[in-house]
């Protein structure tokens, strides 16, 4: 055959295969990332599984996968996967290969390292033929997210001033019988009511057998985090690791005060991206699922303020609620924010501060 001839098959070859492979490089191709963990907390490891699959007969010599996720998500070092990582953002490059209907799945190891909501909404998909002439281009819509608490600081380094007002707290909180829990029977002593008197057990004992009623908890604790770090300190938090560890101290204490059987609520002076001219507040509950609302409420926070914090103080005082035990998580302590504190106090609250600088 001769020479021209034969450039000529090679070049339509060429073309037509270029031609093939960006019509239907990226046909019946499927992508997929999930994590394993829909909440953490901060300083935990979580998984992150990438599905990539090729349905049908023309193979995948090579595609590349694009996406910009923030940099608070830490990935252990793995074979074809190239990261460059900026103060905010951070871009993630993986390569592939697929042969006719064949799937890969990967799995990255990754270290939360930062309080915060972590979103993927779509990645970038770019496949083309094994001499690089034609490329297809696709944009995959994801729906990812994860969310990550602040990091929980261990409750004997909170640096209370009455060291031992958890245990107090503790104890404050059974103060009288709830006629609606029973916890079981116990033999009858004088001044029990006649109306006590379980009858059945009665019977079985041969002795006199009353109900033991439970008892319920009618204080609850508010969490009060000042997010002003220096006074008349406007919109922008100005030493943010120093918020972040009262957060840490607030979920901790609250964890602590729902495992006890307790009900906690949550206020701030910061702000939420979907509200940012509000201050926070969740009144108080109990129970694991006010627990994830609350926890989750702190993971969403921006490192601004809505207001100052003695505004929010006065907000608490009209609340007028009755018999609270306020926690006051602080990094500065003003004069008039020490004035609401007192007025908190006379109206029969009590109130522990915890001031870090």
């Amino acid at each position: 055959m001769p020479l021209h001839w034969l450039i000529l098959i090679t070049l339509l070859t060429l073309l037509l295969l270029s031609m093939i492979y960006k019509r239907s490089a990226l046909k019946r191709v499927r992508y997929a990332r999930t994590f394993d963990k829909r909440a953490v907390f901060a300083g935990e490891t979580v998984q992150m599984v990438e599905t990539i699959a090729n349905d049908k007969l023309l193979p995948l010599p090579w595609i590349r996968l694009e996406s910009m996720m923030q940099s608070g998500l830490h990935f252990d070092r793995q074979e074809n996967l190239d990261i460059h990582r900026g103060d905010r953002l951070q871009n993630h490059k993986s390569l592939f290969s697929l042969l006719p209907y064949r799937q890969i799945v990967r799995r990255h190891r990754v270290r939360c390292a930062k309080r915060g909501v972590y979103r993927l909404d779509s990645a970038t998909m770019t496949a083309g033929d094994p001499f690089g002439l034609a490329e297809a281009v696709q944009t995959v819509k994801l729906s990812l997210e994860l969310v990550v608490y602040p990091e929980p600081v261990l409750l004997d380094a909170i640096p209370f001033s009455n060291r031992g007002w958890m245990g107090e707290l503790t104890v404050r909180r059974w103060t009288m019988e709830d006629p609606f829990l029973t916890s079981g029977v116990r033999d009858y002593v004088p001044g029990d009511s006649l109306r006590s008197i379980h009858w059945q057990a009665t019977a079985r004992a041969g002795t006199l057998q009353v109900r033991q009623n439970d008892y319920t908890s009618e204080r609850k604790l508010t969490l009060l985090v000042n997010f002003e770090t220096t006074e008349r300190m406007w919109n922008q938090v100005t030493k943010p690791e120093l918020v972040e560890y009262l957060l840490g101290c607030a979920a901790a204490v609250a964890d602590y005060i729902v495992s006890q059987g307790m009900e906690v609520g949550f206020c701030c002076n910061g702000r939420l991206p979907s509200d940012p001219h509000r201050t926070v507040s969740i009144p108080e509950g109990g129970g694991l699922a006010h627990l994830t609302h609350l926890l989750d409420t702190m993971a969403r926070l921006e490192m601004r303020i809505a207001s100052n914090f003695h505004t929010l103080l006065e907000r608490e005082i009209e609340r007028d609620a009755e018999q609270v035990d306020y926690l006051v998580l602080t990094a500065t302590m003003s004069e008039e924010t020490e004035l609401r504190l007192e007025r908190l106090r006379a109206r029969g609250h009590h109130v522990e501060t915890v001031k870090l600088s």
